[in-house]
């Protein structure tokens, strides 16, 4: 049975760059790579230290290559923050390409691209 969740996959052509983006534009923390055989990278980032899940970025050619059965299109991941329109205008100054705010029954959302052109949601959650 499965008793928690724990990592998301995110096939990306140039995991170290991805990993630069997410650690200096989007502020989450690198917690490990993993170099394998052949050069193969994987990185694993966490928004925070005391965060149950994370990400882990894998070089989508490998994956390509190896399962070539597998859905490799990036998966819809809605974000939390406390605070969706501040952290909007900080992705901004920082240059990451965000979309409008959505408020709807109370929540306001965004949407922000990795340099790739994979989209991401953040969605306000009052603590």
């Amino acid at each position: 049975m499965i008793s928690r969740f724990g990592k998301v996959m995110i096939y990306v052509n140039d995991p170290r760059a991805a990993a630069d983006f997410w650690v200096g534009k989007i502020g989450f923390i690198e917690v490990g790579a993993e170099q394998y055989e052949g050069g193969i990278l994987s990185v694993e980032l966490t928004p925070d230290l005391s965060s149950d899940a994370s990400i882990v970025l894998f070089d989508r050619g490998v994956v390509e290559r190896m399962s070539p059965e597998l859905h490799l299109g990036t998966p819809s991941i809605l974000f939390m923050s406390p605070d969706a329109r501040e952290m909007r205008e900080t992705l901004m100054r920082r240059g990451v390409t965000v979309g409008e705010t959505a408020e709807r029954g109370g929540s306001i959302t965004f949407n922000f691209s990795d340099p790739e052109g994979n989209y991401f949601a953040v969605q306000e959650i009052k603590k």
